[in-house]
């Protein structure tokens, strides 16, 4: 099979990588453990590859980021990976938000920034180090991957995005200086309320950015808690489960898919969810 990007063919080869980085949320270990109950839950017959992950204690402040070196020497190693391997379509499973910086990084280097990355997320996932108030890691990575944070993590990304590539789904808990630099760059954000009352008018906004290639990023604290409360940060007046589900199969329908994450996910100690089967099972069939 192959990947069409303008002006080339490329040979299709997919990559699936568990990364459950936890260090980004603090202290908090909850994505780790999260993440090792999807592994147990639903990857059991599913090829991944992992990126190994301390759990030693990094609570130490370093660069105004919490856990910073074990940051770094992890998400070194999931560069290594991704440069060994060279694929054209990745499905991650964290860990926290942060995980996606290098396969987002890498695949819209790939595709010479002919993608469109939607990132759904009750949160907006861009401070800065020094605007960031808690200091972790997992409310910085899109920042980030728009070229602004530490400049040794930056290192780790293969290339920077431009604002007019992102849209924000289903953000609802922003803080002052990210509500600022969404209006200075003018990202294009789509409420919960502009996802489930129409469906077609958020396709059109996800088309008019020119690409058919996206990157969905999901972090599950973009359902609402009421009846999805296995996140570490929940932010009342989400998607209810029924519209992502839809939603992700339009998508699926729609645009070619180079990538997904699968972040921000605390043990539930329940049988499985459909949902999340639903996006395990999109991701690894990219």
């Amino acid at each position: 099979m192959y990947l069409m990007t303008k002006g080339s063919m490329i040979m299709k080869k997919h990559l699936n990588i568990f990364f459950p980085q936890w260090q980004g949320g603090g202290q908090d270990k909850s994505t780790y453990e999260g993440a090792i109950e999807i592994k147990k839950k639903y990857l059991s017959a599913k090829p991944f590859i992992d990126v190994e992950v301390s759990l030693e204690d990094d609570y130490l402040i370093e660069n105004n980021i919490i856990g910073y070196k074990s940051i770094m020497k992890q998400l070194e190693e999931c560069k290594k990976l991704i440069m060994q391997e060279k694929p054209t379509t990745i499905f991650t499973i964290g860990g926290g938000c942060d995980i996606s910086i290098v396969p987002v990084s890498y695949l819209n280097s790939k595709i010479k920034g002919d993608i469109t990355i939607l990132w759904f997320d009750a949160h907006g996932d861009l401070n800065t180090p020094e605007s960031s108030y808690s200091k972790a890691f997992h409310g910085m990575p899109l920042r980030m991957l728009l070229g602004e944070g530490d400049s040794k993590l930056l290192s780790q990304a293969f290339s920077i995005l431009l604002p007019s590539q992102i849209i924000l789904l289903g953000s609802r808990e922003l803080d002052d200086a990210e509500v600022q630099y969404i209006e200075d760059k003018n990202i294009k954000l789509l409420t919960v309320e502009d996802i489930e009352s129409n469906i077609n008018n958020v396709l059109e906004t996800i088309k008019s950015k020119g690409s058919e290639n996206i990157y969905i990023h999901m972090d599950l604290d973009v359902i609402d808690p009421v009846v999805f409360p296995f996140v570490p940060v929940p932010a009342v007046g989400g998607l209810k489960i029924e519209t992502l589900s839809s939603f992700l199969k339009v998508l699926d329908r729609e645009f070619n898919i180079l990538g997904l994450s699968l972040v921000e996910y605390q043990p539930a100690g329940k049988p499985t969810f459909q949902i999340l089967e639903k996006i395990i099972n999109m991701g690894v069939a990219l």
